[in-house]
């Protein structure tokens, strides 16, 4: 291949990534490459291939560090945690040609520090609790998160185990009924729990409880998803989990009264 392929090939991707010391090699690998000893212009391409490989390479961590930056903002946006790190990775050495160094039959590798970001993401319902979405109401907003996060359980099963098939492996341990009972039953018993708790709750209460709680969208997605204003959402939400935690108390306290013995039936 001639030279001003080569450069052209390098220069089409980023006209401003080969420095001096690339340009150099590329000189030498380009001058080996056109002669006529074919051990020569052999060492010439591979040269060339390293020079194209690191190359490639530089331009993807360009890329990536863009990509990180741009999920960085857009993670920052949502409410979300980020954090960078460091840590330390186990990297091949490689020779001039690229190729792995090996001595005494096994890889030879390096220990390297690298810097990496970390998000923390956070479900809808969890962020709603976090920043303090569901205070205000008549009910603590401990109990009306443990309360929402079972209401995810429930939709989750009543919308995904809807066949015959006994397959226990997607009933999770906080499933309303335990997996020995099979997904029927799941099904049953979600289905049933969540008419308690949407019972007497208006169609846009609902619609707020279903996207946060049983699709875990944040309230801004939940917004956008209702064509609704985020404040709004809130209030619906917040509405919606209250009544949802009176019809259980209310669900609760039915039951123990019709355990209750009636008056005069005791042993004497």
């Amino acid at each position: 291949m001639t030279q001003v392929s080569h450069r052209r090939r390098l220069a089409l991707a980023d006209p401003a990534a080969l420095d001096r010391e690339e340009l150099r090699r590329l000189g030498k690998a380009e001058r080996k490459l056109a002669s006529p000893d074919h051990a020569i212009a052999a060492a010439g391409q591979r040269e060339v291939q390293d020079i194209e490989r690191r190359h490639a390479q530089r331009l993807a961590d360009r890329s990536l560090a863009t990509r990180l930056g741009e999920t960085q903002s857009l993670a920052k946006a949502r409410g979300e945690s980020v954090r960078a790190e460091s840590v330390r990775i186990a990297t091949p050495l490689m020779d001039e040609h690229g190729a792995r160094i090996v001595r005494h039959g096994l890889p030879v590798y390096r220990q390297e520090t690298v810097s990496r970001v970390r998000i923390l993401s956070r479900g809808g319902l969890q962020l709603a609790f976090e920043r303090g979405d569901l205070d205000g109401g008549p009910v603590k907003a401990e109990r009306l998160y443990e309360l929402g996060k079972r209401y995810r359980t429930a939709f989750e099963t009543a919308s995904a185990l809807t066949t015959r098939q006994r397959n226990l492996a997607p009933i999770s341990g906080c499933s309303p009924m335990r997996s020995s009972s099979g997904p029927q039953d799941a099904v049953f018993a979600a289905g049933e729990a969540l008419r308690r708790w949407r019972e007497g709750l208006s169609p846009r209460q609902l619609a707020a409880l279903d996207a946060v709680c049983g699709l875990d969208l944040s309230l801004n997605a939940a917004a956008a998803r209702l064509v609704a204003n985020p404040r709004t959402v809130r209030r619906l939400l917040l509405e919606g989990l209250v009544l949802a935690a009176d019809g259980e108390r209310q669900a609760r306290d039915d039951r123990a009264s019709s355990c209750e013995p009636p008056p005069g039936s005791g042993r004497l």
